[in-house]
């Protein structure tokens, strides 16, 4: 027999093994043969959180609405929703895949090194460390501009000190906040803003721990669509204190990895899906859906609101 034909007759072998493995392969979820999914930054629980958004809606981003239920899903998840929708309005057919990451900052180095070709969340550049340049990543149209990211202050509903504060003087007379060790937009914003005494975390089930245990009083969080406004973080009841809030000032973006093979094409995609999708007026309606511009309508005091004005009248990060 010829080394051609011993060759042919060991593939005649292997083929139906081959064609199995192949049947096994395409029924995972998400796999698309030859095709590379587009791999997007997020922890577990936003990624479980998304895949519960998409099954109410039979599975496709495209049919998912502002309708979801009040108090479950968080900003985050709905960004996702918004990521998956962008691209395929944007002609990216591809599936998505996740990479699991613990916190902004390592997703934003995930991205940085190639391992991932955008961020499943909107950011502003202050993630960045100082051995990170911006030039390496491409900067989606802002996907919440300039100044109209806000965050409440949350404390435990017997802390009555904290809830009858109504300006940093008296926030900071009242007790100490508390952030997570990589906010650092939270932490320079509030630190200009003139709070002082902020303690840091590693985690977010630490920051809620310190907090239970008397060692933070109040924790910066965007607002809910709960009634109130109220959260419920580490099986414990959180109020906002009401009439306030504060601004993140800066815009924030999805970032995308310039050293991916596929980050021109996603980042191209991603910005038509983005622009169609803010015609639609889906992006601020799925926002909203979260409680994330709850206050808007409040007419609720932003704290910091002399530093916004200042940013409006300086350029934008452009992509």
């Amino acid at each position: 027999m010829s080394s051609i034909a011993a060759v042919l007759k060991g593939l005649r072998r292997l083929l139906p093994a081959l064609v199995l493995a192949s049947i096994c392969l395409s029924a995972l979820p998400g796999f698309a043969g030859s095709v590379d999914p587009v791999t997007v930054t997020a922890n577990k629980d936003i990624i479980n959180a998304y895949r519960e958004i998409l099954a109410l809606f039979g599975g496709d981003p495209l049919k998912v609405t502002p309708d979801i239920p009040a108090g479950r899903y968080d900003r985050t998840a709905v960004e996702l929703v918004i990521v998956a929708r962008a691209l395929r309005l944007g002609g990216m057919n591809r599936p998505v895949a996740f990479v699991n990451t613990s916190n902004a900052r390592r997703a934003v180095e995930e991205v940085l090194c190639g391992n991932a070709v955008m961020t499943g969340q909107q950011l502003d550049t202050s993630v960045l460390n100082a051995r990170q340049n911006v030039k390496d990543l491409y900067l989606s149209d802002p996907v919440t501009p300039v100044g109209e990211f806000h965050k409440l202050f949350y404390c435990l509903p017997e802390n009555k000190k904290v809830l009858a504060a109504h300006s940093v003087e008296e926030l900071n007379r009242a007790g100490r906040g508390i952030i997570g060790s990589v906010w650092n937009n939270d932490r320079k914003v509030l630190t200009d803003m003139g709070v002082t005494g902020l303690t840091q975390a590693p985690t977010f089930p630490c920051l809620i721990k310190m907090i239970l245990a008397g060692r933070a009083d109040w924790i910066p969080m965007e607002a809910s669509n709960h009634p109130g406004m109220e959260r419920f973080m580490g099986g414990h009841r959180f109020v906002p204190v009401p009439g306030i809030r504060f601004s993140l000032i800066e815009s924030r973006h999805f970032m995308v990895s310039r050293h991916h093979p596929d980050g021109e094409a996603v980042f191209n995609a991603l910005q038509a899906g983005l622009k169609e999708l803010r015609r639609q007026g889906f992006i601020r309606a799925m926002l909203a859906a979260t409680g994330f511009r709850a206050t808007d309508r409040l007419g609720w005091k932003t704290l910091n609101q002399d530093a916004v004005d200042r940013r409006r009248k300086r350029p934008s990060h452009t992509p």
